[in-house]
């Protein structure tokens, strides 16, 4: 006589273990309270946990504080963890996601300002850009960059700003 329940695998977790993730979970969501308000609404993160988030703007005392944010760490248990250390380590410019992504954007910029098969291509992906503002910051930053020395200047740095609000937005 078998029973169903033989047929299923335990992943065996130790305490020290299970003690190492809450403390990651406590860590990442400090950080969360750390950020400004305005950018939790970025995060992927829940309404039960946002209001966590605000709560903690009220609380002032040390041990008070330590409670939340043990409290802060078991919610973070139901939420998607890597999604959020990703969006914040996105807010963070001394993050290697974030170096990763800007050298991205500027290699767009780039290839932009070099030729023309790269504005089709990046209309291909991001077809709901307003092409002629597009076009037009290409066109100037190309003005800029054939004087001698190429020397970047407003629509050079525009051009950046366009196309990563497009790559936010998308």
């Amino acid at each position: 006589m078998a029973h169903e329940d033989d047929d299923i695998e335990y992943e065996l977790v130790s305490k020290t273990e299970m003690k190492r993730e809450m403390h990651r979970f406590q860590s990442l969501g400090e950080t969360l309270c750390d950020l400004p308000p305005a950018k939790w609404n970025s995060l992927p993160i829940s309404d039960v946990l946002m209001a966590a988030l605000e709560e903690s703007r009220r609380i002032k005392k040390h041990e008070a504080r330590r409670r939340h944010f043990q409290y802060i760490g078991k919610l973070m248990r139901a939420e998607d963890i890597d999604a959020v250390q990703e969006a914040v380590d996105m807010l963070d410019p001394s993050s290697e996601a974030f170096g990763r992504k800007t050298g991205q954007l500027e290699q767009w910029r780039t290839k932009l300002i070099q030729s023309d098969d790269a504005l089709n291509e990046f209309l291909d992906i991001y077809y709901d850009t307003d092409r002629q503002q597009l076009r037009n910051l290409v066109r100037n930053a190309r003005k800029e960059m054939q004087s001698e020395p190429p020397k970047p200047g407003n629509a050079y740095k525009k051009l950046f700003q366009l196309i990563k609000e497009i790559d936010a937005n998308s």
